[in-house]
């Protein structure tokens, strides 16, 4: 009996720096290529570094609408039973038997600033066109049923993971006399940085001097981040270095006190396992995934609300050794090769 064919779609995010989405498809592509009982193969505009066992790289030239033209020419020259795309959009497809399942993280238009009517109508494209979503949250599938009318059995959830391999327990460097936080996430409106910084000044008049680490490239909210912190002198407690790799990230994590993640929204909130995993005490908030995926052990608390903020965060601090235990507990529910089964459940499920 010959394999069903799955073609996954990565265009360029196999070749960007990684955030959420890439690190969602590298770790699935590895879980997929220890599987024989499909036949795969992955589309991208550019080389791709790593190899696979059973995965085939069909690498096609950039060109313009790749997604709509050259893609859609050569799933049907290699006869792929179901398309699989990581992001929410679709190419157009003549042949009407193949399959289609797309992964949404997050609702991002609602963040976006310019091209927002071209945005939703991929979007809605992409949600309309496949027969079936993969939602990362609860959150983020309740948001999809909100705003689409579609029924409720066309998502799946299925949770991501974060690295094992990466993100573990380790030795601390020890601060002395300093209470080190960290946070992460591209500096935009949405991650609530500005609001993150205003509680520098209580935490410092409760445990000394405090150092906040931001992690992250800068965004739309990056030169209001920057005049916050001379509005609020505190240039000597705000460290921004920028985009980071993942095994500096890593070490980070590791040597934070606490981390906090005080976002206004989030599709899912993966930097929440990669602290529980990296043994340090997590403060989130009570909205969106965040609360779903840190409600367990975490402390959560309204991003709008810098008193609560700071009440979170000293709560954290005191509690340090409980939440962590907790946050180790928690992320032992998580794993990719839990995700990519769950999967390739649904292709199996699809494909009947």
């Amino acid at each position: 009996m010959s394999k069903y064919k799955i073609g996954i779609i990565a265009k360029d995010i196999l070749n960007r720096d990684i955030t959420g989405i890439e690190t969602y498809t590298i770790n699935l592509l590895n879980q997929f290529d220890k599987y024989t009982d499909f036949e795969f193969y992955l589309y991208t505009n550019h080389e791709y570094k790593n190899k696979f066992k059973n995965i085939h790289h069909v690498y096609i030239k950039n060109r313009k609408a790749w997604m709509h033209t050259s893609i859609s020419k050569q799933i049907i020259i290699d006869n792929i039973d179901l398309i699989f795309s990581p992001t929410p959009t679709l190419p157009i497809i003549s042949k009407k038997n193949i399959k289609k399942v797309i992964t949404v993280h997050d609702l991002f238009f609602k963040y976006m600033e310019s091209q927002v009517s071209t945005t939703k109508l991929f979007f809605k494209n992409a949600i309309l066109q496949s027969d079936k979503i993969i939602s990362v949250s609860k959150y983020t599938k309740s948001e999809l049923l909100k705003l689409y009318k579609i029924n409720q059995s066309k998502i799946t959830v299925i949770y991501e993971s974060y690295n094992k391999d990466l993100f573990t327990t380790r030795k601390k460097t020890t601060h002395s006399n300093e209470i080190h936080i960290l946070s992460v996430g591209t500096i935009n409106k949405r991650k609530n940085f500005t609001q993150i910084i205003k509680i520098i000044p209580i935490i410092k008049d409760k445990f000394g001097n405090t150092k906040l680490k931001i992690i992250g490239k800068p965004g739309d909210d990056y030169q209001n981040l920057i005049n916050t912190i001379k509005d609020f002198k505190l240039e000597n407690n705000i460290i921004i270095p920028g985009y980071v790799s993942e095994s500096d990230l890593a070490k980070e994590y590791s040597n934070a006190d606490l981390f906090l993640y005080i976002s206004h929204e989030e599709g899912f909130g993966l930097p929440i396992l990669e602290a529980f995993a990296s043994g340090t005490p997590v403060v989130t908030s009570q909205n969106s995934a965040t609360e779903e995926i840190g409600k367990n052990a975490a402390i959560i608390v309204d991003p709008n609300n810098l008193m609560d903020i700071a009440d979170g965060v000293i709560e954290a601090l005191k509690r340090k050794d409980d939440l962590i235990k907790l946050g180790l507990e928690e992320i032992g529910k998580y794993s990719w090769e839990k995700t990519a089964v769950q999967t390739l459940s649904l292709f199996k499920e699809l494909l009947k």
